[in-house]
């Protein structure tokens, strides 16, 4: 049993306005408005108000990656390392370049763009070839002319700039390539070499899919076996179900059986059948003539253009990484780390958990005017960390736990999450002496829990006390070659058949709960390049993005260099293909566009403007220009970690707030009275003065506004709990600040980042645009942004998607009322709820504009794929129309649309040729538009850069206008200019932050809908201190219902001691009630009510059982026996 041998396996918030022009929880949920940063999307753009210019955050990418370091710590290693950019990284002020040199664009390429484009807008052959188009299945109601409209010209205004794209060019021969899909089916274990007999009872009744790494195995030997057949074939395959040819194959039979090993060197194999289909026929001949001349035919709404060429060429470029695993990891069909010795990892020893952060490559092939491109970039991911178990048991010093060790059962849990399911290496010597290195499968750590619920306790033997024993305190049954049986420990049986003795460390199995295999830790081998798919702590996800976080200058020459590398861009095998890689990047013009002037109001009410700088400006000396309903009565609370603890006092909210008023925001100098303190316990639990009392209170007092000050960042959903009491229980304004920062004395950048979000919520105006945009000066045009955002690390079938839709209802844009419902889960397409969401906010916008509907309507649909540009058409676009249709007058004719897709998580980046075109963080400057070299002149499509990244690569968005009913019409030749002009300075009038965002308001404000959406339902979004793994299945973010009450003992220290209150029972008895609060070293806490005798004493357990009395004191420590947890109230028996 030891070493076996051989194998082993919501709430009502549909209809509901939330016209509180502000949201404060963003993608990634790291900040949530949780002291009033605005980290936009998980990323690094920390959208940051108020005085301080320079006080913004940074939006990068994920950069970073490299070997080494303790726990949580790590230096450079591998080519490169692992370094993030710190503000005096030399790389911030390096330029690339190709032989000291900056590269102009191919003037072939733009000639053949100006070419193009001539053609274009000419519209005749176009035309013609559109009038026979036609969307199957609906009616778009839409001339042919404005879906995927044609680019009206290239963009001309702005300061030219020339740029690296991290695009590749690709030369490639007009050939024929055959894809084929396979199966493979595992049928009977047999010898190799030897006969096998189906009808054996030994052999299995059914066939099985086979997955994971013999699949990869598998996929190789029928590559061997087809070659075999025909030495000259040339094939590429992902190592899944897709495979690649020069030719069509020759097969004899099909399905293919293969021997595949169970191991290396192993004398057993699995009988592998491959069944292959196909083949399908690509002409790459066919894709060269139209990116060469993009002529158009019937099929003009098929889009994205010739998708399967472009897969069958992804599997060919994705070959060569994937064959050389276990070098490479593939995580996906488009993203590879190395992890030899070209390997850049990081350790994130953070809250138990063995994870590394590796620096890998992202490549992808796509079409480009006049040339095939491929585009490489620097990516990131998390995965287990490699190397021996008992080396990382020892980090976390991991021990055998005994059964009453809570703390050390607790740390176990923790540490061991990721375990299950862990591919290792093991050395195995049989009866024989024979040994065989193995990959083997982690089954679980051997604990008595295990061994109990798996019904092993015949086959296992414990010492006594222990949870997790190690080799020496859990022994099997062992029977040797005569038969005869004894009971022997994991530690005798190692040492005396390995001649090796065993640490004191936890014991692992690598079998099955029904055939256990136990090894010690300390002689296992976690194989490297897991990959891990769970939401991270708080400590992980810091890291990860603070060492992610590289330079441009970094990037760009780690994608040219170890990119080039990990993913054999130069390996001759592809030539054999007809392919080869330029060895430079593709050099693209931008153009830097005019940054508006700000207006806000004076001291003397009067206009005033602004310049920003770098993408923002600072608030000085000046006042909002609309202020929001008057806050006549708001309130604070502090939200404690225990009792006496530091808070903020009434004087310094009495400051914040006439600094509000400072700034035009109409608000009280002073709070209501109430209740300013609150234990983070009680805030968080149910019973008597918690906070859906304290929210009780504030409704009968007619509170307006409540501020939370919290002692730290929430990881325990306290900002759940207050979001969905203020926003959907109550209705009540809330805002949430950081005792940090409330703290600091003259923190006038915080008060004003603070009162950007209060004067929104309110109904306010932060900031406009001096010159207004031409499309919005007339009040006739509505701007609407909505997204769909999806659960991640919970089972699909549980947690719903959530739809955010927001619609502007002036020509200011400042306020964005807001409406969400919830649709099928991982469902992206909107379902026809649409109507009605569309619907209010038409209304919205009539109840605002004299009872006029807006003329225009600009979409911008944010975070759908190329792939589903065309189901908006065909699924959302008769929604929108619908509702126009319902509201709209005969007499006032049908509303004109322009929708535009809003993308920012895509892999193009730009990086600057010159120092005089760098900011000072090594990137563009903000406003670059890029709209060719790496686009397709056909469609109408740019990338902007909006904002001014601080830190890291700066991410642009991709804006891709699929209809278009407005610009082409209204502004004829300067309708490329004109949107990107709309575009760039709409992101300006984000109203909660003094910068420019990186992209669209409506999309951005859309986001955060979405996510405070999902903030209501926070089954679906556990805190930190659950986020270790991915949701096991069926969780429903409470505990299940056990069937008997549950309690525990905990030892734990005690915080703080209430003063005695006499109180007299209804039977007139006098007692003295005392609260005491206790907590343990994982920072827990919890309220004990003592209704004792006078004096006061406490009881507390003693050697022996016994009790003794004794008086009460701070920093004491008890054992608290039989604790029932609160959490099971009504749940359990007796609760």
């Amino acid at each position: 049993m030891a070493d076996r041998g051989g194998r082993g396996r919501g709430r009502g918030r549909g209809g509901s306005d939330r016209g509180r022009g502000g949201f404060d929880r963003e993608r990634g949920g790291y900040d949530r408005e949780r002291g009033g940063n605005d980290r936009e999307r998980g990323e690094h753009d920390r959208e940051r108000g108020g005085y301080d210019r320079e006080r913004g955050g940074y939006r990068g990418d994920r950069g970073g990656g490299g070997r080494g370091g303790g726990r949580g710590g790590g230096g450079r290693g591998g080519r490169g390392g692992f370094r993030s950019s710190a503000p005096n990284d030399e790389t911030l002020s390096q330029v690339f370049t190709v032989n000291r040199s900056s590269i102009q664009p191919d003037p072939a390429i733009t000639a053949t763009e100006d070419r193009i484009m001539a053609t274009s807008t000419s519209g005749v052959d176009l035309a013609s070839a559109m009038s026979k188009a036609s969307i199957s299945g609906q009616d778009l109601e839409a001339k042919l002319l404005d879906v995927f409209p044609v680019r009206p010209a290239f963009g001309s205004n702005g300061r030219p700039i020339t740029l690296w794209a991290n695009y590749f060019a690709i030369k490639a021969k007009p050939i024929t390539l055959y894809k084929y899909t396979m199966e493979f089916i595992k049928a009977k274990v047999g010898t190799e070499g030897g006969e096998t007999d189906e009808d054996k009872p030994s052999a299995k009744a059914s066939s099985r899919e086979v997955k994971g790494p013999k699949l990869h195995e598998s996929v190789k030997e029928l590559i061997s076996t087809l070659k075999a057949g025909d030495p000259s074939l040339v094939l590429a395959t992902e190592f899944k179900s897709k495979l690649v040819s020069l030719k069509k194959l020759t097969l004899t039979d099909n399905p293919v059986k293969l021997m595949v090993p169970l191991d290396p060197g192993s004398d057993k194999v699995d009988v592998i059948e491959a069944q292959i289909h196909g083949p399908a026929e690509m002409s790459l001949d066919e894709v060269l003539k139209y990116i060469g001349m993009m002529k158009q035919g019937p099929d003009n709404t098929v889009y994205p253009k010739y998708q399967d060429v472009v897969d069958t060429l992804d599997i060919i470029f994705g070959h060569g990484p994937c064959s050389r695993r276990p070098d490479i990891s593939a995580v996906g069909s488009s993203r590879f780390f190395p992890f030899d010795a070209n390997k850049a990892v990081k350790e994130m020893f953070y809250d138990g958990h063995a994870l590394v952060a590796a620096r890998g490559f992202f490549q992808s092939v796509r079409l480009g005017t006049g040339r095939l491109l491929l585009n490489v970039n620097v990516t990131h991911g998390v995965f287990k960390a490699g190397g021996n178990l008992g080396d990382l048991f020892k980090s976390f010093d991991l021990k055998p736990t005994l059964v009453n060790d809570q703390a050390g059962i607790r740390n176990m849990k923790k540490a061991i999450k990721h375990l299950p399911k862990t591919r290792v290496w093991v050395d195995m010597k049989f009866d024989d002496g024979r040994w065989a290195r193995k990959s083997k499968s982690i089954c679980n750590v051997v604990s008595q829990s295990w061994a109990s619920k798996s019904k092993l306790s015949n086959s296992l033997t414990f010492a006594t006390g222990f949870e997790y024993p190690g080799p020496k305190q859990v022994s099997f049954k062992r029977t040797d070659d005569s038969g005869h049986t004894r009971v022997i420990s994991v530690f005798d049986h190692f040492k005396e058949k390995y001649q090796k003795t065993s640490a004191d460390l936890p014991v692992l199995n690598i079998g099955t709960d029904a055939k256990p295999c136990l090894f010690p830790a300390d002689f296992i081998e976690v194989q490297p390049g897991q990959s891990v798919k769970a939401k991270l702590t708080m400590n992980e996800t810091t890291t990860m993005l603070n060492e992610a976080c590289r330079s441009p200058f970094s990037n760009i020459t780690s994608i040219s260099t170890e990119g080039r590398t990990t993913l054999g861009l130069d390996d001759s095998w592809l030539v054999k293909f007809g392919l080869s890689v330029d060895k430079n990047p593709v050099a693209t013009e931008g153009r830097v566009l005019n940054v508006p002037m700000i207006s806000y109001l004076n001291n003397q009410q009067k206009r005033t403007d602004v310049l920003p700088a770098k993408g923002s400006w600072n608030m000085r000396s000046v006042r909002v220009v609309k202020p929001g309903t008057s806050i006549d009565r708001w309130s604070f609370l502090n939200i404690t970690k225990y009792k006496d603890g530091p808070m903020i006092q009434v004087p310094r909210m009495k400051e914040f707030a006439r600094f509000l008023g400072q700034m035009g925001i109409r608000i009280k100098d002073a709070p209501q009275q109430g209740d300013i303190e609150m234990p983070w316990f009680k805030a968080m639990g149910e019973g008597p003065r918690d906070l859906d009392d304290y929210f009780k209170w504030a409704g009968s007092a007619r509170i307006q506004y409540i501020i939370f000050v919290l002692m730290e960042k929430d990881t325990q959903g306290l900002y759940q709990k207050i979001k969905t009491l203020g926003d959907c229980v109550y209705g009540i304004h809330t805002g949430i600040v950081t005792f940090k920062h409330m703290s600091k004395q003259d923190n006038f950048a915080y008060y004003a980042n603070v009162g950007l979000k209060i004067n929104l919520k309110m109904g306010g105006a932060n900031h406009r645009l001096k010159d207004e945009l031409s499309l919005l000066k007339d009040g006739k045009t509505m701007v609407v942004g909505y997204d769909v955002t999806h659960p991640t690390n919970i089972p699909a079938k549980e947690a719903p998607s959530l739809v955010g839709i927001v619609a502007s209802v002036d020509r200011d844009c400042a306020q964005w009322p807001a409406y969400s419902w919830e649709q099928s889960p991982k469902q992206e397409m909107l379902s026809d709820r649409l109507v009605e969401a569309f619907k209010s906010r038409l209304d919205l916008w009539q109840k605002h504009n004299k009872g006029h509907y807006p003329e225009n309507i600009v979409i911008f649909r944010d975070g759908v794929s190329e792939g589903q540009f065309l189901q908006v058409l065909q699924n959302e676009l008769p929604s929108i129309r619908e509702a126009c249709r319902a509201k709209y007058p005969a007499s006032q004719g049908k509303a004109k649309l322009s929708i535009i897709v809003s993308v920012k998580r895509h892999q193009s980046r730009f990086f600057p040729q010159k120092k005089e075109d760098m900011s000072v963080s090594g990137n563009t400057p903000n406003g670059t538009v890029v709209d060719r070299s790496v686009t397709l002149t056909r469609y109408w499509d740019f990338y902007l850069t909006a904002h001014h990244a601080l830190k890291g690569t700066a991410r642009s968005a991709h804006y891709t206008v699929i209809l278009d009913e407005i610009f082409r019409s209204r502004y004829k030749e300067r309708a490329a200019n004109e949107l990107e002009r709309m575009t760039h300075e709409l992101c300006y009038l984000y109203g909660r932050a003094t910068k420019a965002v990186s992209i669209c308001p409506p999309a951005y404000y859309a986001d955060i809908v979405c996510e405070r959406a999902r903030a209501h339902r926070p089954e679906f979004d556990p805190p930190d201190s659950e986020s270790v793994s991915t949701a096991s299945k069926g969780s429903k973010g409470a505990p299940p219902k056990p069937k008997e009450t549950v309690s525990v003992n905990l030892v734990a220290g005690i915080l703080s001691i209430s003063e005695a209150r006499k109180v007299t029972t209804r039977w007139g008895k006098e007692q003295e009630l005392v609260e005491v609060l206790v907590g343990d070293e994982t920072a827990s806490s919890f309220a004990i009510t003592f209704w004792l005798p006078r004096p006061v004493v406490v009881v507390v357990v003693g050697p022996g059982g016994r009790t003794t009395t004794t008086t009460m004191r701070r920093q004491d420590v008890v054992l608290l026996e039989n604790v029932a947890l609160r959490v099971f109230r009504s749940l359990v028996l007796g609760g």
